[in-house]
This record gives C-alpha cells, structure tokens and sequence, in this order.
C-alpha cells in the first residue's frame, strides 16, 4: 500500500486539476507517481518542468535513459525501474542494452552508454567532485560542457524522483513492463 495515497480525481483542487492535465498532455495519461506528487501541485509542476528542460538538454533519448535506468537501479526504485523500461522503449533505445542496465550490469567497453555509465556512478560516488584527470577523461569520452551540466541535472532529477518513490512507496503503473 502507498505511504502517500493518490489523490482522489474527485477531490482535486483546481491546481492539482492542471498540474495532472499537464501529466496527461506530456504523457498520454496520469501516472501514480503524479497522482501521488499532487499533494503538492508546485512540486509536480516543477517535476514536469525539470523534465521537459532535459528533454532539450542535448542529451539524446538513449543517454537519459542510461543515466535514469542507472540511477533507478543504484537507488533501489521500484517504480523508476519498470517506468523507464517503458520510457526507454517508446523512445526507441536499444532494449537488450537497457535490460543490461536495468539488471545492474556494468556495461563493458568504449560505447557512448558505457562511457557515460561510469561517468554518472563516479559523479554520484564523488558528489560531483572528480579529479582533473577524470573530468579531462569525461571530455575526451565526447561529453562537453554543456552536456556534463546535463548529465548532473539528470542525475539530481534521478535522486528527486528515486527519493520520492521510495517514501511514497508508489505503485507501478499497470502499463510498464515488468522489472527484471
């Protein structure tokens, strides 16, 4: 059972009301986690924001779902896990590389998803301090500024929803895919 029940459609007030439109219009529906989050329509409305800033970030589908799917399974989300499974597969991301995420598999090798995999666990194990030689490691991996401040946006956007789900103990939603 949910620690933080949803909020009841009939019992909304009108700013819940849109912030839930806005869910809805962004992804097709309502999702238990906004449901939840309605408590607090100005959190649920950042949320939203947040994550329709990052979706113009220069990170592409892949490298977000990388960074969330790591995220969700470091952090032990029981929801982000089956939530981004879906994401990552509307978005057309490669699944038998996601599934290996989504296991906690540490991807092996050179690829773009492998780099930015352990650039992300680094940054979290560090807070974000990395030595120099890391951070010029980081660069020579293709990740620029612009992307290095996208990549640690992703990740608190990660440790918000993460944190949340695990205090609410919000249900999946009965259209994601199973978790491994």
């Amino acid at each position: 059972m949910q620690r933080i029940p949803p909020v009841a459609k009939d019992a909304e007030t009108p700013e819940q009301a849109a912030a839930q439109a806005r869910v809805a219009k962004m992804w097709g529906r309502r999702l238990n986690i906004s449901d939840a989050m309605a408590h607090n329509p100005a959190v649920l409305e950042g949320f939203l924001s947040f994550w329709a800033a990052l979706d113009n970030c220069g990170l592409s589908a892949e490298d977000r779902e990388v960074i969330c799917m790591d995220m969700a399974v470091q952090n032990g989300c029981h929801y982000c896990v089956p939530a981004h499974l879906g994401m990552a597969q509307a978005r057309g991301v490669d699944m038998e590389m996601i599934s290996r995420v989504a296991k906690g598999e540490l991807l092996e090798g050179g690829s773009r998803p492998a780099k930015l995999q352990r650039l992300t666990r680094r940054l979290v194990e560090t807070g974000g301090q990395l030595s120099d030689a890391e951070l010029a490691q980081a660069r020579a991996d293709g990740f620029d500024h612009s992307q290095l401040v996208a990549i640690v946006a992703e990740i608190a956007h990660c440790h918000f929803t993460n944190s949340f789900n695990r205090l609410a103990q919000t249900e999946p939603d009965a259209h994601f895919p199973p978790a491994p």
